[in-house]
């Protein structure tokens, strides 16, 4: 993806240690498992100086953050017992999220993550030198959304309304895409909790109800299975 004008952005600022970063992640592999799109690592370049950040996922892998105009408003909670629904814009210039917006359902669905943390616990900005005080856990908790609607498409920006995984109202069901013999959840993640070792031969799981149950130790015996055994589908 293209970064935005030189004319916008001061590729040359250099960050100072405590600057905030917000780094995003935006994951449609749950949603598209056969034909999943790329994991989309963001940064703004206004807190980087329009250059790449260097830092952890929310899993602890290192992975480089690109910098594109983006905007994320609207986490706080309020008083009232409605939980919030931010708002994402993204610069569509290059046209890079148009296509693909069109290509995977507006990303509904997708999962969005901000990642916050401060400049000196990076890795590497940009070309630079490995910092003396990277710290990969140096970050807050990682907040999690999902992409709820697309509210609005010009040339220039998308945005869409994210939503909290405990907020329901509204949505319709079924959200999640229903499997018979295949789960969604990230392996080793939250939601699969599977913390063992790997069965004899297998090196990863195949996210198959027959590898969930060589892990967990068979059929009704507390199985991670995300997927819906008993669908007709």
């Amino acid at each position: 993806m293209s970064l935005a004008p030189s004319s916008v952005i001061n590729e040359a600022r250099s960050l100072v240690e405590d600057a905030r970063l917000d780094l995003y992640i935006i994951d449609g592999t749950a949603v598209f498992p056969s034909s999943p799109p790329a994991i989309q690592y963001l940064v703004s370049p206004e807190q980087s100086g329009g250059q790449t950040i260097e830092y952890v996922d929310d899993g602890g892998t290192l992975r480089t953050y690109q910098p594109v105009p983006i905007s994320a408003t609207g986490f706080e909670l309020t008083g009232s017992n409605k939980l919030p629904a931010p708002s994402l814009t993204i610069a569509n210039v290059d046209r890079a999220f148009t296509v693909l917006s069109d290509g995977y359902d507006d990303l509904l669905g997708f999962r969005f993550v901000r990642l916050s943390t401060y400049a000196k616990f990076v890795r590497r900005v940009g070309g630079g030198a490995v910092q003396a005080t990277y710290d990969a856990n140096a970050h807050h908790a990682p907040d999690e959304w999902y992409f709820n609607r697309k509210v609005e498409e010009t040339k220039l920006t998308i945005t869409w309304e994210l939503a909290s995984i405990f907020d329901n109202e509204g949505i319709t069901i079924p959200r999640r895409r229903i499997y018979a013999n295949y789960c969604p959840f990230v392996y080793r993640g939250p939601e699969c909790q599977w913390a063992g070792g790997e069965p004899a031969g297998e090196t990863t799981c195949n996210k198959s109800l027959e590898a969930c149950e060589r892990r967990f130790g068979g059929a009704g015996l507390g199985l991670r299975f995300g997927g819906f055994p008993t669908a007709q589908v």
